[in-house]
């Protein structure tokens, strides 16, 4: 057809017009559509795509350093890990994104933070390369950016790099007891300590605002990051009645480094990666008051039978019923203040078992470690089908290909178990058909709620 002069004028102005208009609205959809990419929480549940979004996942710390491309053979192990995961329904990864390097014994020893202010960016680009893969795999992320322990380096560095004090190391020989008193003492100095809630902050910023240097992503616009978790495990204080009066500063920490994360990735959810009610010297009012702020968005409680006595001997009988009667009493308090007065999402973050008669080598049986995961992972769908605020599920921890006698620093000397434990004390194996095949049944069942 063929168009006068006038007409293609006319034609070519309204068009114009409209392209304005038109860019917005498109911009709008895509928007929105991108939005619906990263996982939010509506009326107390987590969704995602407009669906509520339940899951059992893994805790896999050392993604970065399996990452990291001077390693031989590391990341074609990672791919192999997320593939494993991916095939028993695993959706989401609790991962190191923040570590210190520190003199203590245990520690690993090289941290993403090297130095104020200088960080290693071989490391770095091994989460990047690790979150990449996620994202191939639609898996999401939970990254936790320092550790209240010290096997990571923890906030007890950042006190040392600003005081020049040296740290009560608790695993040092002549410390046999082990002063962990002492050291969470200081660690918790942390939160008193403006310079070093400072230099944290700067690394979190920079790891927000970081381009990931495989797919091009910053961090903040990343769906594939769920989660930016303030800690492992940050208590306020040392397991003390009269460190009762440092409790308001550590909730006042919580709130504004919250708030100051949600300013800096407003699309992404924060949570403070809490213990419970167990890291809040066992008091609930404590845990909740740290867990008020409207910036935390869901809560987290980790639940260990052996590490707090609750279980002598890791076998089936009389004392592993009880230990686990318990373990599911102590969520359901958590649930409970979840659902009725925090009105938050709750998430069974971190919980293990060692293997039976706590053997570490991979072909011993896991036959409690296995009931204990099935009957947990039924807490949770149980939970989901009643519209209850826990969720999801973590287990501690994915090892995969990582063996304890692999040559040091090789790819296969990664495992679940952080450098301070035995390593296989916790660890889930690639071999262990069985713990998976729960896991896989677990995860189609939250997805048939």
């Amino acid at each position: 057809m063929k168009i006068s002069a006038t007409s293609r004028r006319q034609f070519i102005q309204t068009t114009a017009l409209a392209l304005p208009f038109l860019a917005a609205g498109c911009a709008s959809i895509s928007s929105s559509k991108r939005a619906d990419e990263f996982v939010s929480v509506h009326n107390g549940q987590l969704h995602l795509r407009g669906r509520p979004h339940f899951f059992v996942g893994a805790n896999m710390w050392f993604g970065a350093y399996v990452g990291d491309a001077a390693l031989t053979g590391g990341r074609a192990r990672l791919v192999r890990e997320l593939d494993r995961l991916q095939k028993i329904g695993a959706t989401n990864v609790r991962l190191l994104a923040g570590s210190e390097t520190s003199p203590l014994v245990a520690a690993i020893p090289r941290g993403i933070t090297k130095s104020p202010h200088e960080y290693d960016e071989d490391l770095l680009r091994g989460l990047d390369f690790c979150l990449a893969e996620m994202a191939k795999r639609d898996m999401k992320a939970v990254l936790f950016l320092s550790d209240y322990w010290q096997w990571s380096g923890s906030f007890a560095q950042y006190v040392r790099w600003i005081t020049g004090e040296n740290i009560p190391d608790p695993d040092k020989p002549v410390m046999a007891k082990g002063d962990w008193h002492a050291f969470m003492q200081f660690s918790a100095k942390f939160y008193k300590t403006p310079a070093a809630v400072e230099l944290y902050r700067d690394y979190v910023s920079k790891i927000i605002a970081r381009k990931n240097s495989v797919n091009g992503r910053i961090y903040r616009d990343d769906p594939a990051i769920m989660t930016w978790e303030l800690a492992n495990e940050p208590r306020p204080c040392a397991d003390d009645s009269t460190a009762a009066q440092d409790v308001p500063i550590f909730c006042n920490w919580v709130d504004a480094t919250a708030k100051f994360i949600h300013a800096e990735a407003p699309n992404q959810l924060v949570c403070t990666g809490s213990e419970g009610v167990w890291g809040s010297l066992q008091k609930p009012e404590f845990f909740i008051a740290a867990h008020k702020s409207p910036a935390i968005d869901y809560v987290t409680v980790h639940m260990w039978l052996k590490n707090w006595s609750w279980i002598k001997t890791v076998e089936l009988g009389a004392d592993f019923e009880t230990a686990v009667g318990k373990a599911r009493d102590h969520v359901e308090m958590h649930n409970k203040i979840a659902t009725d007065i925090l009105k938050k999402p709750l998430v069974l973050e971190e919980f293990g078992l060692p293997r039976d008669y706590e053997k570490y080598l991979p072909d011993s049986p896991t036959t409690a470690r296995d009931e204990y995961y099935r009957r947990m992972f039924e807490q949770v769908a149980e939970s989901c089908q009643a519209g209850r605020a826990l969720q999801a599920a973590n287990f501690w921890a994915w090892a995969g290909e990582g063996r304890a006698d692999a040559p040091k620093n090789s790819a296969e000397s990664f495992l679940g178990d952080p450098p301070c434990e035995p390593q296989g004390l916790n660890s889930v194996f690639d071999t262990d058909i069985s713990t998976q095949s729960i896991i896989a049944a677990a995860n189609k069942k939250l997805r048939v709620n």
